[in-house]
């Protein structure tokens, strides 16, 4: 394998790494992007994003539960977890 030289190596494709190495790339520089597990971070994948889909979910199901409150007549909420997840 032939030996590589980078004027900066950027550790995570995370929230800042993606668009710091695309920035230096663009400016002229040689740059490695390493990432281990998920191009994104772990935000987007498994943090931040999915845990929002799943909250908003949770809080369909909480006013769905308490439509008559509002003067709404609904029949049993059920929460069907493969469809959130598959939405996550």
């Amino acid at each position: 394998m032939k030996e590589q030289h980078y004027r900066a190596v950027i550790i995570g494709a995370g929230q800042a790494g993606g668009p710091l190495s695309t920035t230096l790339a663009r400016a002229g520089w040689t740059v490695a992007l390493v990432e281990s597990r998920h191009v994104g971070g772990s935000c987007i994948n498994e943090g931040c994003t999915p845990t929002k889909t799943m909250v908003a979910s949770a809080r369909v199901a909480y006013l769905a539960r308490r439509a008559a409150e509002y003067g709404v007549r609904v029949g049993d909420v059920e929460i069907d977890f493969k469809t959130i997840r598959k939405r996550k």
